[in-house]
């Protein structure tokens, strides 16, 4: 994959754009940032606030909770086509546009993070802004590739990243004093995308279940699930809203516990339509630990 400074010569071009090289038509019409995930497409929105001229736009505009088997549609392609920069998550998240990278530039927001190894996957987890700690990070990455790219707004690039960094801490620490009367600290998961999310709260995974939809976690690994629900006496098991359900419905009956839904803020449809940038994602991260303090009294 394309270190983020290798998209130095299509910024040189965006740069003539801005700065008033060409003719008042082309002028006129907005500089796309094409952003292929939901969470990448908030931090643009971010950082391009009082910014004229730059729109940040979003590839995947569709209700997923996993991008592993995606398919680019047509209105993707056309969308990061005519985009002059796009910017991606990184970590492995956009194996679907492996062809697509490897012919143009673009900005790689977890470049230089260090990303936890999902070991029953044999990849990196990708899902890094669900810890505030990482997203700051990688506001920071996106506004260092601003920068570049219109370098006659750098100042407000870097003074929206300054305050994106300082709202994220507030609510690091706002949510895990709101955590921090938890009992059990453990979680059982029905996606293996909410490691980040835990670890910045001081919570653990003790499982995490991948599900199909339509289908079940093996009888096997059902008792291990119980028997661990037992050990550590935890209240409640947490899906994902776009995921399959089955066994934790299936764990609820059998034990007696709470089934809940967390949320990875992977899409719109996921966050009320109001909402927008940092207060899209602030939404997010409270609905969950909101959700596991329900589901755990």
């Amino acid at each position: 994959m394309r270190r983020s400074c290798s998209f130095l010569l299509p910024l040189l071009f965006i740069t003539a754009v801005l700065s008033g090289c060409h003719s008042s038509s082309q002028q006129t019409q907005a500089t796309t940032v094409a952003c292929t995930t939901y969470p990448v497409y908030l931090l643009a929105e971010a950082l391009t606030e009082r910014v004229e001229g730059v729109e940040p736009v979003l590839v995947i505009d569709q209700q997923v909770s996993c991008l592993h088997d995606y398919t680019l549609t047509m209105r993707d392609m056309k969308t990061i086509e005519s985009a002059d920069l796009l910017a991606i998550n990184g970590g492995g998240m956009e194996e679907f546009l492996e062809d697509v990278l490897e012919s143009r530039d673009y900005l790689d927001c977890s470049e230089g993070l260090e990303l936890a190894f999902n070991e029953e996957e044999g990849e990196p987890d990708a899902h890094l802004w669900l810890s505030p700690t990482f997203y700051a990070d990688m506001a920071q990455n996106l506004a260092e590739g601003l920068c570049l790219a219109d370098p006659s707004h750098a100042d407000t690039y870097q003074q929206n990243a300054a305050n994106t960094v300082t709202e994220l801490e507030h609510l690091q620490t706002r949510l895990t004093e709101e955590l921090s009367s938890l009992n059990c600290r453990k979680l059982i998961t029905f996606h293996d995308g909410f490691g980040y999310f835990a670890e910045a709260f001081g919570l653990e995974i003790a499982a995490s279940v991948e599900e199909e939809e339509g289908s079940e976690a093996s009888a096997r690994r059902i008792v291990e699930l119980t028997e661990l629900i037992d050990e550590a006496n935890i209240p409640a098991v947490f899906t994902e809203v776009n995921g399959s359900d089955s066994t934790a419905v299936a764990l609820s009956y059998e034990r007696g516990i709470k089934v809940a839904a967390l949320n990875l803020g992977m899409s719109r449809e996921s966050v009320p339509e109001e909402l927008h940038g940092l207060d899209a994602y602030e939404w997010v991260l409270t609905q969950n630990v909101e959700t596991i303090l329900e589901a755990y009294r």
